[in-house]
């Protein structure tokens, strides 16, 4: 048994109780009520970003809170505390666009907007041989690599070439350059790194979070997990990885779109700055590594590839500023 597997088992042993346990070769999750357990799955290119230190000095906001995980032995992170034992992507995936989730998703927003008014950390000088250390997020790395040709996962490649073929050269060099264009954006703030719906806890059900958004001094029962992705990016890289994931959930389950919508502007709402042209082009960047991260961390399924590249087709057909000045 590993030191991370060790940890994780010592540490549910502490808390009692059946674990469920999920995840991929990417990510593995372990819940033991209030308390979460991550760590990088076996096929992880990388681990998590170390915890910064200090960490980053951010205003309350209430309704929301963000969760630092505890560094264990092996590269797991251990959230403690928590209010439920579901995430947000849970909820949607087993009842839809819940009403009751929209204050949840303007939290999530509010809580973005609090982490990037947080001081970006001046550079400090890496002795000679030494890794620098991290400031980009891992998921766009791992899907420039991709675009570039150099997932390692012969799956993963396949797709890309399937993915390459369907789009057509135009709607992939776009693509391409949309990638190149948000990791060359000067203006970085303190980001999450991947504030996907599975880091965001609440439970709308027993806990109706409505109550909290109406309640300024009310610290939950949304809590954000931090920590393991936290990186420097444009402000937009996070509030679009959001809207992304809805979007891509929203074509996948369907149901009601107004709904639907309903949730992808209570991000933009609570964030306080929408997306504008920009919401397509995010939303087909977190698609296409989502396709990247299933073939390269779960399975190779043809039909899966056919359909991402069609919907990937309609977003790469929006057009919208590509200058940062324009953002």
């Amino acid at each position: 048994m590993t030191a991370g597997a060790t940890a994780v088992e010592n540490i549910a042993v502490d808390v009692g109780g059946g674990p469920v346990r999920f995840g991929t070769g990417l990510l593995r999750t372990t819940v033991h009520g209030g308390l979460w357990v991550r760590e990088p799955g076996p096929l992880a290119p990388a681990g998590f970003h170390p915890l910064p230190a200090p960490l980053p000095a951010t205003p309350r906001t209430p309704g929301v809170r963000l969760v630092y995980g505890e560094e264990l032995p092996g590269g797991a992170r251990a959230y403690r505390g928590l209010s439920g034992d579901e995430s947000v992507a849970g909820h949607l995936l087993r009842h839809g666009p819940h009403p009751g989730l929209r204050p949840a998703l303007h939290a999530l927003g509010r809580a973005l907007a609090a982490l990037h008014t947080a001081p970006v950390p001046v550079p400090v000088p890496v002795p000679a041989g030494a890794p620098a250390p991290p400031t980009a997020s891992r998921g766009w790395a791992r899907l420039d690599a991709w675009l570039a040709g150099r997932a390692p996962e012969v799956w993963a490649a396949q797709a890309a070439s399937v993915l390459r073929e369907r789009l057509g050269a135009e709607r992939w060099h776009r693509l391409r350059d949309w990638t190149a264009e948000l990791a060359a954006d000067p203006a970085l703030v303190v980001s999450h790194g991947a504030p996907g719906l599975g880091s965001l806890v609440a439970d709308p059900v027993s806990n109706p979070v409505s109550a909290a958004v109406s309640d300024p001094a009310a610290d939950g029962p949304v809590e954000l997990l931090v920590g393991e992705d936290v990186c420097l990016a444009p402000w937009y890289s996070d509030v679009g990885w959001a809207v992304g994931e809805l979007t891509e959930l929203a074509w996948q389950l369907g149901g009601d779109s107004e709904a639907w919508q309903g949730l992808v502007d209570a991000v933009e709402e609570g964030y306080g700055r929408p997306l504008g042209p920009l919401r397509p082009r995010l939303a087909a960047l977190r698609i296409a590594l989502h396709l990247h991260d299933y073939t390269a961390y779960v399975g190779w399924q043809p039909e899966t590839v056919e359909r991402f590249a069609g919907f990937l087709g309609y977003l790469t057909g929006f057009g919208g500023p590509t200058a940062p000045g324009d953002h």
